[in-house]
């Protein structure tokens, strides 16, 4: 049975990555604020839940991975679904907020990377998986200190990709569009209706469900993608090449 580690296993997307591949055979090491939520079902044979908030013990990260590793074993992959956005026009953003989103969506998934990709410390084929964001290729007003966090981990991308790849670890980005999570669906419902629409109407194909954001992640873990490395991967639902 492999190992997956996944951060933000509370949220929409770490839910789900974790419901398919836990149907699929693989053991999950989540990791979460408060795992309240976690179905009770998982907590046998399939899934182990760690409750820390990464943000605040971003110095202990290595020390967790490392004690992840000895008692559960060598980690075949990892998804990074932890992490928040924080509105806010460009003129207003303040220090203490950028460090947060930056620690959150780009140190913590880098220091997490560096400690599992010591000897014994991964398997032989292991499969990393980072979320990235439209907003960090677009005109998202308000959105720019999160967006320059997601352009790190793009950024990070293909050095990483190079070392990792010699001690046969893949890493992979995907830069999703609105994924219909129960934080995004509020901000949706607080539109005005002519807003509501014009944000529909910008994504040709759809709103995308956690499950299908996840199915996009559970492929890129597998071995059916076992020739895809180091690449930045947009499932955006046509939004690109819409019609203006």
């Amino acid at each position: 049975m492999k190992n997956i580690l996944i951060t933000g296993v509370v949220g929409g997307i770490g839910k789900a990555c974790c419901k398919q591949l836990i149907e699929d055979g693989y053991f999950i090491i989540g990791i979460g604020r408060n795992l309240d939520e976690i179905p009770k079902e998982w907590r046998n044979d399939c899934f182990a839940g760690i409750e820390v908030d990464l943000l605040s013990n971003i110095d202990k990260i290595p020390e967790l991975i490392e004690n992840i590793v000895d008692k559960y074993g060598p980690l075949d992959g990892f998804v990074h679904c932890a992490g928040f956005d924080k509105m806010v026009p460009l003129g207003l953003a303040k220090a203490k907020d950028m460090e947060k989103l930056w620690r959150i969506h780009a140190q913590v998934p880098m220091l997490i990377i560096s400690t599992m990709s010591k000897k014994k410390r991964h398997g032989e084929n292991t499969s990393i998986v980072l979320i990235s964001s439209q907003s960090a290729h677009e005109g998202a007003m308000g959105h720019s200190v999160y967006a320059s966090a997601k352009g790190a981990i793009e950024g990070f991308l293909p050095p990483a990709s190079a070392e990792l790849m010699e001690k046969n670890i893949r890493i992979n980005v995907i830069c999703f569009s609105l994924v219909k999570t129960k934080m995004i669906s509020g901000w949706i419902e607080k539109l005005t209706d002519e807003s509501k629409q014009r944000l529909i109407n910008s994504y040709p194909m759809g709103l995308m469900s956690v499950d299908d954001a996840a199915t996009y992640i559970t492929f890129l873990l597998s071995e059916k993608s076992k020739y895809i490395n180091g690449q930045i991967i947009t499932i955006d639902a046509g939004h690109a090449v819409r019609k203006v």
